[in-house]
């Protein structure tokens, strides 16, 4: 418990001293280009804007099951049981039938 605190005691002066060296050492010259608004790094518009696309919402639920996915089969190795590598292996035929599934579904989509 004490290396814990001391770590976090370490990290939390490393922070604050990181912090407080920034703001001591860059300089500050603010200027009508620094003190605009920006909108995704574009200058402020008054335009309507474009309708969000949801084509990609997929793949980013995808990259969140994969991620997932690679988690829990960091458990399966480090597991003690016997019965882990079927367990594993299990698991890995469940989510190939549901990406198949969910890919399917998107194609589907896409061409409706």
């Amino acid at each position: 418990m004490e290396t814990f605190l001391i770590y976090l005691a370490g990290v939390t002066l490393a922070v604050f001293l990181l912090y407080f060296l920034g703001v001591a050492l860059a300089p500050y010259r603010p200027d009508s280009v620094k003190n605009d608004h920006f909108e995704c790094g574009l200058p402020a518009s008054s335009s309507v804007p474009k309708k969000a696309n949801f084509g990609f919402f997929v793949y980013a639920i995808m990259f969140i099951v994969a991620d997932m996915t690679g988690l829990f089969f960091t458990l399966f190795v480090y597991g003690q049981s016997r019965y882990a590598s079927l367990m594993a292996s299990f698991f890995a035929l469940i989510m190939a039938v549901a990406i198949t599934i969910a890919m399917k579904e998107h194609r589907y989509a896409e061409n409706s």
